[in-house]
């Protein structure tokens, strides 16, 4: 045998009778990893999302006042509260989704640009802007000896 034998014999890969199978143990295992971990990304924002919401929520005047207006009072500030939160609530749902969508928005132009950096083309291009770079780095260095 000489050297290319034995390095085509590693390069083959091996064949197993229930690689199939193998294949899609881990693809299931794999999916369930991914849906495991986006409901947990989900669940920790939605107790993120309800303690923001809780601090958001500010009841002004909660106690209220003395004898006969105590009862007019307390509807008054729980109509205020109620309308301040409805507010808060409208200004948070907005705020997250601009939020969301600005997110999204850049994870799919960074995946544009990953697909991007992974073709021949910018390589080529990054290689002659180096390139460039490096010829005129040497030629002021030239220029500046002289």
């Amino acid at each position: 045998m000489k050297d290319d034998d034995i390095g085509d014999l590693f390069a083959a890969a091996p064949v197993y009778d229930d690689s199939e199978v193998f294949q899609a143990r881990v693809m299931r295992g794999l999916r369930f990893n991914l849906w495991l971990r986006q409901g947990v990304v989900v669940l920790a924002g939605f107790v993120g999302g309800l303690y923001a919401l809780a601090q958001f929520i500010h009841m002004p005047n909660w106690a209220g006042g003395e004898g006969g207006s105590a009862p007019k009072v307390a509807t008054v500030t729980l109509t205020k509260a109620a309308t301040e939160t409805d507010e808060t609530l409208r200004a948070g749902v907005e705020f997250f989704d601009g939020m969301g969508k600005s997110a999204m928005s850049l994870i799919e132009s960074s995946a544009r640009y990953l697909n991007l950096m992974q073709t021949p083309f910018f390589f080529w291009v990054s290689f002659s802007l180096c390139l460039a770079c490096l010829a005129l780095y040497y030629a002021y260095s030239q220029e500046e000896t002289i």
